[in-house]
């Protein structure tokens, strides 16, 4: 069971978003981040994909935590502010020296 409550609203018109300070309480292990964005899009009645997960601060031990979420306005507001995922590298194979 998890439940949310919005503790803070900041709206910030020259980035096209809202940040929101969460308060989740929940029962049993830490919600994964996916169950999270699920919650919070069904709380704010936004998209899944507009919205980033920036901060999430929980006591040891504690059923409660903190959510520092960014909602943007638009898709193209997104992808100017935030930073682009990083793609893994790929290792290269390098000859085998032998050692004589």
């Amino acid at each position: 069971m998890l439940n949310l409550k919005i503790l803070n609203e900041i709206q910030r018109k020259l980035l096209e978003r809202k940040e929101l300070e969460i308060e989740a309480i929940f029962d049993g292990p830490t919600p994964k981040k996916q169950d999270l964005l699920k919650e919070i899009a069904s709380l704010t009645k936004s998209k899944e994909n507009l919205i980033v997960l920036k901060r999430i601060n929980q006591l040891y031990g504690a059923s409660k935590a903190k959510i520092l979420v960014y909602i943007y306005g638009s898709e193209e507001a997104f992808k100017k502010t935030e930073p682009k995922e990083k793609k893994p590298k790929e290792k290269k194979e390098q000859p085998k020296q032998e050692t004589k």
